[in-house]
């Protein structure tokens, strides 16, 4: 795995698209590096997007808790996992409408935003996020709808989110527990899919010659910048990266924000902070 060199010629970079979770903040704690970081991109007019795997938040609750680090976004500059798997199923399953959701109310809200019913009533879809509240019920639900051929989808695969104390389950695990209960493979939204870059991509008006993609999982963040062609940073203030030949790896490894250095080129067509 590559390391940062200050001696490294980078390309010039119009726009950023970044995790939030253990690249921003950890739970309710900011990383202080990566706020400053931003703020100076912000200065110079770099435009930046972020991508959340975390189904729990809408964007105008993302702005309000980057507000209270100091970093002032709007809710353009973020893409949710919860807001791209509406769009996914209203596009790609004009004629499913009864879909049956365990996650958060934003996730729940999202769906319904689409005009799309939720219910627990022979469901026609079947999705899950992180969901706090799990519970055996729920589960059983849910995968009776898929062995009667529900469509199942997941907002995306992270086993571990990091918070200010440590780890906790991520949405990832209980998508395992009944995709092995019902020998069915979820559709996956959030990274490492692209669905999510190539939203941001278009919000941006980058190229991805000269985009860069940051996170801190290879599994998904990393696997998701590369396989939409963007330079990758894998910063590690987040989940600790494990070696996996399978998975692509980044470009380069940080361990701060403020290690990366770099020309800016401001795009004509790039959106405005």
């Amino acid at each position: 795995m590559a390391e940062l060199s200050t001696n490294l010629r980078w390309p010039a970079v119009e726009g950023i698209i970044s995790d939030l979770d253990g690249v921003v903040y950890r739970g309710k704690t900011p990383i202080l590096d990566a706020v400053k970081t931003f703020n100076n991109w912000q200065a110079q007019g770099l435009p930046f997007c972020f991508v959340t795997n975390n189904s729990t938040h809408t964007p105008d609750d993302v702005m309000r808790k980057l507000g209270g680090f100091g970093l002032r976004i709007e809710p353009r500059n973020v893409v949710t996992s919860a807001i791209t798997t509406a769009e996914l199923i209203r596009a790609n399953y004009p004629n499913l409408n009864r879909i049956y959701v365990i996650g958060a109310p934003s996730l729940v809200a999202a769906i319904a935003t689409v005009d799309l019913e939720v219910t627990d009533r022979s469901p026609q879809v079947v999705v899950m996020g992180l969901d706090r509240l799990i519970s055996h019920e729920k589960m059983r639900t849910a995968v009776n709808a898929i062995l009667g051929g529900a469509v199942f989808i997941g907002t995306n695969p992270d086993l571990l989110l990091p918070t200010e104390d440590g780890f906790e389950p991520g949405a990832g695990a209980a998508l395992a527990a009944v995709a092995a209960a019902t020998q069915t493979k979820p559709i996956i939204v959030g990274k490492p899919e692209v669905h999510m870059i190539e939203t941001a991509l278009s919000r941006l008006g980058t190229s991805r010659q000269s985009t860069i993609m940051i996170g801190d999982q290879i599994a998904t963040d990393i696997q998701a910048g590369k396989r939409a062609g963007l330079l990758s940073v894998l910063v590690t203030t987040g989940v600790p990266p494990k070696q996996d030949p399978m998975l692509i790896p980044p470009d380069f490894m940080v361990s701060s924000l403020t290690e990366l250095k770099f020309e800016i080129r401001l795009s004509q067509s790039g959106a405005q902070q």
